[in-house]
């Protein structure tokens, strides 16, 4: 445990929902916070082809200065609010997807907005946070902009895999820490067959497999938590499903990927249509 959290800000109203979420996750936690914020001039076309031209050294000196404001007084907004967050930030130059990951290697949790600005820094959903989805090397947070209050638990998505077990664990440590009930997720679906009359449903163990699924995460997160553990077997599309639920709990929880029992959670498909599209904060744990 580094006991810090890293967001990145590059100034847009979904950066600052991230940063203050981050804020108040580090002050129950105890933990402090770096604000991280990139920076860097465009390619320039000249005679030998795009470039980057010595001249562009005062501009990139008040880019970085310009980022530094920014994430200043960022910070100052929250200083009050989270009196005992140790707050720091650092402004570096380069692409924020690869900056954040590296970052991210002395955290605990990477934290960003599923949008943002597009300017300089492009916090965009299959852009800067669909990268360090794949790359940050501990858990990342995606923040809508402007969470509502929460009134449930924490929802964790389960299809059997080894990443969907460690998402499990990780949402159940959550729970107990933060005093939160655990609902475990699991959505199957039918499959379907082609026969003479068209599209039937094909014979399958499919809602048998499931509830096998859920009663064993279950197990798993009653073994780390002293909380309320409910199982959630539906027949249902996992997004909809997932994204139905963050519109009450204070968290949903998915790994990075897994198998097609849960329609694959793969980067790309579940795991970036619930980040992009949930009400509430999403975790996704590697």
């Amino acid at each position: 445990m580094h006991n810090r959290l890293v967001v990145g800000l590059d100034g847009s109203e979904n950066s600052m929902s991230a940063l203050r979420w981050a804020a108040a996750e580090a002050q129950s936690r105890g933990a402090s916070v770096r604000v991280v914020g990139s920076y860097s001039m465009p390619p320039l076309m000249d005679v030998y082809g795009m470039g980057w031209s010595a001249m562009a050294a005062p501009e990139t000196a008040q880019l970085r200065d310009d980022t530094m404001q920014t994430l200043s007084g960022a910070v100052g907004q929250l200083l009050q609010r989270h009196p005992r967050v140790g707050f720091d930030f650092v402004a570096v130059e380069g692409p924020a997807a690869k900056i954040l990951a590296n970052q991210a290697g002395v955290a605990d949790l990477l934290v960003v907005g599923s949008s943002g600005a597009g300017a300089v820094t492009s916090f965009l959903l299959g852009s800067v946070t669909g990268a360090v989805l794949h790359s940050s090397p501990c858990p990342v947070v995606v923040v809508p902009s402007g969470p509502r209050g929460a009134t449930g638990g924490i929802v964790v998505g389960s299809d059997g895999s080894e990443s969907s077990d460690r998402a499990v664990m990780w949402a159940a440590d959550q729970a107990q820490r933060c005093g939160l009930d655990l609902g475990v997720l699991h959505a199957w679906e039918h499959p379907y067959r082609i026969t003479q009359r068209g599209a039937d449903r094909g014979a399958d163990i499919a809602q048998v497999d499931g509830a096998t699924i859920v009663e064993r995460a279950v197990d798993l997160a009653r073994a780390r938590s002293g909380r309320v553990v409910s199982p959630m077997l539906v027949e249902h599309s996992a997004v909809d499903e997932l994204l139905g639920a963050s519109e009450k709990a204070a968290l949903v929880v998915v790994g990075s990927r897994g198998r097609s029992g849960f329609r694959s959670m793969v980067l790309g498909s579940v795991t970036l249509a619930v980040t992009a599209r949930a009400s509430c904060p999403v975790v996704v744990v590697r």
